[in-house]
Formats: structure tokens, sequence, C-alpha cells
């Protein structure tokens, strides 16, 4: 008898994971990836003061299940998700107000722009 439960149970978690690995119809996907526009490759942004992130939100798709946003920092590739710049945006809204931390100067930073995927923005710089 436990030798049927296991099959059973087996059978049955097998099954699972092959609907669970089925292609989506691609009118079901409502992922919206919004390019970054601000900050770009000329932005430069000073530490403690109030910048904007812009994003193009010109083509939605037609339906979006998640619409809630997070403003994320990229320092050389690492995503800095534990602080993040903003949070809980509406992503059609297009832009927002960050205030940039205390971080080391340099070049190597980007923008990304989190909900239901991410786009991330074009390396800019930081001062002091």
């Amino acid at each position: 008898m436990n030798s049927f439960i296991s099959l059973f149970f087996f059978s049955l978690l097998s099954f699972f994971s092959l609907v669970s690995g089925a292609p989506i119809e691609l009118s079901q996907r409502d992922v919206f990836v919004p390019p970054v526009i601000l900050p770009n490759s000329h932005s430069v942004w000073k530490v403690g003061t109030t910048q904007t992130v812009k994003w193009d939100v010109s083509h939605p798709p037609s339906q979006i299940t998640n619409t809630k946003a997070k403003i994320i920092l990229v320092t050389n590739g690492l995503l800095d998700f534990e602080h993040p710049l903003a949070d809980n945006l509406d992503v059609l809204s297009g832009s927002h107000q960050v205030k940039v931390p205390k971080v080391e100067p340099g070049k190597k930073y980007q923008i990304i722009v989190f909900g239901d995927s991410g786009n991330t923005g074009e390396v800019f710089q930081i001062v002091a």
C-alpha cells in the first residue's frame, strides 16, 4: 500500500510540474518593461540632491496585473534591493523624484525601474 501512495503522489507532482512549465500564450503576458530615459549617459548626479528618474510609458500593454514599481540603484551591475530609492510607485506615472544616496563617487551607476520586470538605464555618474 505504501508504494501505491508514493506512486500516486509522484504522479500528482509530475502532473503539476508539467502544467506549471507549460508555455503561456503571448496574449496572456502583461509584462511591462518601460525604457529608462533619465538618468542617461550624460547625467551627473550629486550625492544628497534630489533627481528625477524618468521612464517611457507611451506603449504599455493593454492589461497590467502589477502596476507597482520600485526604483533601484545599480552599482557595477549589482542591484541594491535592500535600499530602494523609491518603492510602491505606479509604474504608469512615468517619473519620480529620488534623493541621491551617499555612495562612492564614480561613473558606474545605473537605475532600474523594477515592477513585473526590470529595465536598466544607461550608465551615469555620481559625484560627491
